[in-house]
């Protein structure tokens, strides 16, 4: 199947509200009318919605959404789950309003992170309005960021799913034994011109939603919110830098829900057609200095197989 980009993303979380003056107010998101049972939809341009924190007992990722060219690429992505007997739900009419889309499937990984495969998103067109003098962020055709999440270990089960059933291509990543008998490493997955979509982090005996990423338009408007995280003394994660694979300028700081967001601009818009994979020296061109206590609270222990 060909997945087009990284359509929206859902998360639960006892402190969903603190998003409504957080996300306008630290990154420009704007804001639409909140869900029948207080679900705080966040906009990056014309959509809907692009986040979405629906009212929950602990912080976690609810779902990924990804997103397909048409109904007929949906209908073929079905056929092909079915060739494949990948197992999967169909969204329900009601589960669909709330995505604000026209139809969408749900399947699983390995580590039973849900994704699920949409088509035809609302928009309205002209309505987008930031939460605070903005230059816009990358948005519309090329899909929200990307998304990284911590799993305990990879095998070729996560390999097969992100590439044999998403359809995706690994842009760059290495596995790196550990003392103790595993391994560790980020898997990066691209589906467009966006170098990355989706991140897998080995850590052996972790698993949890790590990262999301959003890039605007105006390196200007990652300066402000980094002063303003700071003046605000609110939790940075990683401090300013550019990353040598995506050249990405951006900083990390921890969310409401727990999981770290990137805010970047300047990231990598690749020749899809001539991409050649390469493998970084290091991770870092300069900054991104880690000054966190620990890994995001999402990421948390997972009992070892019985």
């Amino acid at each position: 199947m060909k997945i087009n980009t990284l359509g929206y993303l859902g998360f639960e979380s006892p402190n969903h509200k603190e998003w409504e003056s957080f996300g306008p107010e630290i990154f420009g998101l704007g804001l639409n009318d909140p869900g029948a049972d207080g679900t705080v939809y966040l906009r990056m341009d014309d959509r809907h919605h692009r986040i979405a924190l629906h009212p929950g007992s602990e912080d976690k990722l609810a779902y990924i959404g990804w997103e397909l060219h048409d109904k007929n690429a949906f209908r073929g992505a079905i056929a092909e789950l079915e060739a494949k007997n990948y197992p999967y739900e169909l969204g329900s009419p009601e589960e669909c309003a709330e995505r604000a889309v026209t139809g969408f499937v749900r399947v699983r990984d390995p580590h039973d992170y849900v994704h699920e495969l949409f088509y035809a998103a609302e928009f309205t067109a002209g309505s987008f309005l930031p939460g605070k003098p903005h230059h816009g962020f990358v948005a519309g055709a090329d899909g929200v960021g990307h998304v990284v999440m911590v799993v305990p270990e990879w095998g070729d089960d996560m390999e097969s799913f992100v590439t044999d059933i998403l359809g995706m291509e690994l842009f760059a990543g290495y596995l790196t034994p550990t003392p103790d008998g595993g391994v560790f490493g980020p898997q990066f997955f691209r589906c467009n011109p966006r170098s990355h979509v989706l991140g897998y982090v080995t850590i052996p005996g972790l698993k949890g939603v790590q990262h999301i990423a959003i890039e605007g338009n105006s390196l200007d408007d990652v300066g402000k919110a980094y002063d303003l995280v700071q003046e605000r003394e609110m939790e940075i994660t990683m401090t300013l830098g550019r990353h040598m694979m995506d050249t990405l300028v951006s900083f990390y700081m921890r969310s409401p829900t727990g999981f770290d967001i990137e805010f970047g601009a300047g990231g990598v818009v690749l020749d899809t057609e001539h991409f050649v994979q390469t493998k970084p020296s290091s991770a870092e061109v300069w900054g991104h200095k880690f000054v966190a206590q620990g890994w995001a609270p999402t990421v948390k222990p997972v009992a070892p197989p019985a």
